[in-house]
């Protein structure tokens, strides 16, 4: 556990370790100590203190670190087999937080021309994809959306769909999928 959090929630609340201390029961060195991480709190104690600031005891027991910062230069690049775009994801897919991230969100160039798939995507999230450069055509089964810079698509999960650049520019746009980790 990470008694740090504690600290920063109770200066978040502008609360002095005695009034943690009154609150929960607890003396103020014995929050000094777990704040410091000198000594883990009980579960019981841990559950007092969860009260006091109406949060769950994951909370403090998660040990990733809740903001997540990908640096330009050490975004993945994927390479997709039999076509010439680019695609980096732009937060990372490492085993490190396999079950903190949520979503993938990468961005995906489409040279002019080009289809994203052969055959329409049918994926189990939801899907949202943002232009940045160029235009799109967003096909579906029976019928096409088309989108410009500039604007965004919400595709719901297991719609069947895939892109296509019919301009004479590289499309550039930014892919945001919703899923359940692992």
């Amino acid at each position: 556990m990470d008694g740090s959090k504690i600290r920063k929630l109770r200066k978040l609340k502008e609360m002095t370790i005695e009034e943690l201390s009154e609150k929960s029961g607890f003396t103020a060195s014995y929050i000094s100590q777990v704040e410091r991480n000198l000594i883990e709190p009980s579960l019981t104690a841990l559950g007092e203190i969860c009260k006091v600031f109406d949060v769950s005891p994951y909370y403090f027991l998660n040990d990733i670190n809740d903001v997540i910062v990908t640096r330009k230069d050490e975004r993945q690049r994927l390479v997709i087999p039999g076509k010439n775009s680019d695609m980096e994801l732009l937060i990372p897919i490492d085993e490190e937080y396999k079950n903190k991230i949520r979503m993938r969100i990468y961005k995906y160039s489409l040279n002019p021309g080009e289809w994203d798939n052969d055959k329409f995507s049918i994926i189990d999230s939801d899907k949202c994809v943002i232009l940045i450069k160029g235009k799109l055509i967003v096909n579906f089964m029976d019928y096409n959306e088309i989108i410009d810079k500039g604007d965004s698509i919400y595709i719901c999960s297991d719609v069947p769909h895939k892109l296509f650049n019919p301009s004479d520019e590289k499309a550039e746009l930014i892919c945001i999928i919703s899923f359940v980790p692992y």
